[in-house]
């Protein structure tokens, strides 16, 4: 249920309060984007959020100190949660309240997938059909459901090409663009031309029409939550880089994301194929084919966040310890991209360590930020917040229910 979305008066209030009290003590950690607590707030702040009395919440407050390495279709999950509560109501979270860089979302009890099949292990057939059927569900909610789309999105809702296209001029424009001053010359050094994107979206082929449909974009291990109720058995959280277009795309990210073991694609693929054939043949025509284009683009966009975030893990002054796995992940992302964005030779793992420490020598203010820190009482030190409890995590899972 949708409690407001400004940044004044009482709402900004519960907002900060709730994260004061994470910063206090509540479990949780830092992801690539936010940093995410789980708490009960007390009484009179979960009568506001509209949550049942001893009820966990999550709050997540956005880390300003990260450089956007994603692409972004829209600009506030809050607006994407009230769009899919009212299509999947039990298959993402809700939000109960969001102002300036905090919002506050129901708590979803259970563990990420990622608990129960490690990267690089085999997930269990049961979870892969849930998955499928929960992308073909998603797939389903229609445009006029969601929050109104940027101005460079393609007007036909079958346009396939039009939409990678969109994307990868978007990876130039979101990741690209505002990171080349600072990784530029690395990137460079790297072989990874200032155009090396705008030109993957302009040798896209032809693609076949399928029928647009949201897309989570982000579906991996660590986003869907295995629930202990089993009712559903999955929910998808972490809506932040959803978008509207072709379902491929969707599954084009999960299986790169959700790093299956070798042999075990072409289960996943079948399984997606008859979840989306029930909406109808035209949201399957061409996948066979398309697939493959959407697998580069995802290999080639990866290159700049995967880059940027291991030259920015160097310490000011890098030795034998940090540069050896900072290279080893470049040069894994390069060899990813080097197809996809016609690079060429990709360098030797000393090349790689010779410009990584090259470009630490040369850009010291890009070390890496502190943790994000909750916002500060707003009329300077103050007392804590009334009430709530920021219960621990227990080791190995999410928290448990209160007693």
């Amino acid at each position: 249920m949708r409690r407001g979305r400004d940044d004044t008066g009482s709402l900004r209030d519960l907002c900060d309060g709730l994260a004061r009290l994470a910063a206090c003590g509540g479990a949780g950690g830092r992801g690539h984007h936010n940093q995410n607590f789980f708490l009960v707030p007390d009484e009179e702040s979960a009568r506001r959020l509209g949550c049942g009395a001893g009820e966990y919440v999550t709050v997540r407050i956005r880390r300003p100190d990260v450089v956007p390495v994603v692409i972004r279709t829209w600009q506030h999950e809050a607006e994407i949660l009230d769009a899919v509560a009212g299509c999947l109501p039990r298959h993402a979270p809700r939000c109960l309240a969001s102002s300036g860089g905090t919002s506050v979302h129901s708590y979803v009890e259970g563990v990420p997938l990622s608990a129960v099949c490690p990267d690089g292990t085999a997930v269990a057939q049961p979870f892969v059909e849930e998955l499928v059927a929960l992308m073909a569900r998603t797939a389903r909610v229609p445009r006029e459901a969601l929050p109104a789309l940027p101005p460079d999105w393609p007007a036909d809702d079958t346009d396939s090409r039009g939409f990678l296209h969109t994307l990868a001029v978007r990876a130039d424009r979101q990741v690209r663009e505002p990171n080349w001053a600072a990784f530029g010359a690395l990137f460079e050094e790297l072989g990874v031309p200032e155009d090396a994107m705008v030109r993957f979206a302009d040798r896209l082929p032809a693609m076949t029409r399928r029928p647009f449909g949201l897309l989570h974009a982000d579906l991996h291990r660590d986003n869907v939550i295995v629930t202990r109720s089993g009712s559903p058995a999955l929910v998808c959280v972490d809506w932040e880089l959803a978008s509207y277009g072709d379902p491929l795309h969707d599954l084009a990210v999960h299986l790169v994301r959700t790093r299956y073991p070798e042999g075990r694609w072409d289960r996943v693929v079948g399984a997606w194929h008859r979840a989306l054939r029930r909406t109808g043949p035209d949201a399957v025509a061409g996948a066979a084919e398309d697939l493959r284009v959407h697998l580069d683009f995802e290999r080639a966009q990866s290159v700049y966040p995967d880059v940027i975030r291991a030259a920015q893990s160097l310490p000011a002054e890098p030795g034998r310890r940090a540069l050896p796995g900072a290279a080893a992940a470049v040069r894994g992302a390069l060899e990813t991209a080097s197809r996809p964005l016609g690079l060429g030779a990709v360098p030797s793992l000393p090349a790689v360590e010779r410009a990584l420490a090259r470009w630490r020598r040369l850009t010291p203010s890009a070390a890496p930020s502190p943790p994000v820190a909750a916002p500060p009482p707003p009329h300077g030190p103050g007392p804590r917040p009334p009430g709530g409890t920021p219960r621990p995590r227990p080791a190995g899972g999410r928290p448990s229910p209160p007693p």
